[in-house]
């Protein structure tokens, strides 16, 4: 009966452990650097994006030149409340021009991520935000022939109403279509600017 060869068990040189070890610390390493780095731009993007859009400003849209015709009227003198003296009334057809300034409340504006390289911008309400060059013109007067016992009419007055936030709603009403590319064209730029991979879901209020 032979007696079986006895198994001669190899030893791993140190060297050769040493040098597996450095490959797998070098490889795990390397994953984490470029997995860090990877996320790391992506939150930095994600803030970049977010603090560009969030500005606190007030971002104006739309500067259009408007004009708006005003017809006022001064009631007739009145002789102790009893009656009127007729041909005393007083009638001005008033004509405003001037530029008006629409836009939004930028610090209203908000941002949502919706994927990885996708965002929702809600956009508030369209808001007057002032006017520039005004100019008023008395288009015609009828007046009678005692008006001048009556209080004349005060145009300026007239004016300032007619560039009111009350009057200007119309005007925004109006140009609502043209306010909402303006805006979707305003951030698209702002953010593509910083990534154009990204895409834009737009939300406007009113």
């Amino acid at each position: 009966m032979t007696s079986a060869a006895p198994r001669v068990r190899t030893k791993t040189p140190f060297w050769a452990k040493a040098l597996v070890a450095l490959i797998l610390i070098t490889v795990i390493g390397a994953v984490a650097f470029f997995a860090g780095k990877f996320f790391g731009a992506d939150e930095e993007r994600t803030v970049q994006v977010v603090r560009s859009v969030e500005v606190e400003e007030q971002v104006i849209l739309l500067t259009a030149g408007l004009a708006d015709d005003i017809p006022l009227e001064r009631e007739a003198f009145s002789i102790f409340d009893l009656f009127d003296l007729p041909g005393s009334e007083r009638a001005t057809d008033l004509r405003v021009d001037f530029d008006g300034k629409f836009g939004i409340e930028g610090g209203e504006v908000q941002i949502e991520q919706r994927g990885e390289n996708a965002y929702l911008i809600r956009i508030p309400e369209f808001q007057y935000l002032g006017y520039d060059n005004p100019e008023f013109t008395v288009a015609s007067e009828r007046n009678g022939v005692l008006s001048w016992t009556t209080e004349e009419i005060d145009t300026l007055e007239a004016a300032e109403y007619a560039l009111s936030d009350d009057a200007a709603q119309r005007h925004i009403d109006g140009f609502r279509p043209l306010l909402e590319q303006q805006a979707e064209q305003f951030y698209t730029r702002i953010v593509s600017g910083i990534d154009p991979e990204i895409t834009l879901e737009f939300e406007f209020a009113g």
